[in-house]
């Protein structure tokens, strides 16, 4: 469940003196706030969507939005908002947003790097994730090594997602058949999306 919505910071409050209350009259009474709202998901603020501004009457308590207000307390209220600066923390959600970005893209440069690295040296009980041509993915484990080719055991099932193949791979799930792919092909199928994980 995904929790989500807005929320509204109080920026600034101003009782300009000159400012004559609608309702009862008074002068000098009249307190204008300044709001921002922002979008959040599980309470954590991701941007902000707009400045609002309300007033409030000290004598007479009379309430009202911006929609609401004579021209002379409009006016007082949008040079408020103009100089009003909200907190940095109302953008916390984007900067947590783009370092997960920032560590994502460097781990899967660090996966690529350690994948290239078992395709020039491959080891007995590697583990390559591959597609299949009707659509679904398996594994192979590597049983044997020799100069020029792997030798690979098939895993006897399949899975229709990509994120559930790690519940196959399991030793009871692979074959006693074992045969050899050359290296030089084991890398075309890397090449070209074939196979696209590789496990040690």
């Amino acid at each position: 469940m995904i929790i989500y919505g807005t929320k509204s910071v109080h920026l600034k409050t101003q009782q300009p003196p000159t400012l004559v209350c609608p309702s009862c009259a008074s002068q000098g009474t009249t307190a204008i706030s300044v709001f921002r709202k922002h979008a959040h998901i599980f309470w954590i603020p991701l941007f902000p969507i707009g400045k609002k501004g309300i007033s409030q009457c000290q004598h007479c308590s009379m309430v009202l939005w911006a929609k609401e207000m004579p021209e002379q307390i409009k006016r007082a209220c949008f040079n408020l908002k103009k100089e009003s600066k909200g907190p940095l923390w109302q953008f916390s959600g984007l900067v947590l947003i783009g370092i997960f970005i920032v560590f994502s893209i460097y781990a899967n440069g660090e996966d690529k790097k350690r994948e290239l690295e078992y395709l020039k040296a491959p080891q007995i009980g590697d583990v390559y994730e591959f597609k299949i041509k009707t659509g679904g993915y398996s594994t192979l484990k590597v049983v044997n090594v020799t100069n020029d080719s792997v030798y690979v055991s098939p895993n006897e099932y399949e899975i229709n997602k990509i994120s559930k193949i790690y519940r196959i791979d399991k030793p009871e799930n692979y074959s006693d058949i074992v045969y050899g792919i050359s290296n030089k092909q084991i890398q075309l199928m890397y090449n070209t999306g074939e196979i696209f994980d590789i496990n040690r």
